[in-house]
């Protein structure tokens, strides 16, 4: 896939995931129920805006693929 698609694609799920999280947040209080679901969130987005960046850098670099592919847990990278 070509990586602006990857992009775009991401960049959509982004939107979606953070669509999802304010209407969590809407009415000021977290239930039980939504607790986990924001938690998913939350870890979903942190893979998503790795992948983001990572597809950004390699098209300002001109180049076609990613030349290093994203970490399985970019949660625990430092810095």
């Amino acid at each position: 896939m070509a990586l602006r698609q990857q992009l775009e694609e991401a960049n959509l799920k982004i939107e979606a995931l953070e669509e999802e999280r304010r209407r969590i947040y809407e009415d000021s209080h977290v239930d039980e129920q939504e607790h986990p679901r924001l938690g998913e969130i939350n870890h979903e987005l942190e893979h998503l805006w790795d992948l983001k960046r990572r597809i950004e850098a390699a098209l300002a670099a001109g180049l076609s693929e990613l030349p290093v592919p994203p970490p399985e847990h970019p949660e625990n990278l430092i810095g």
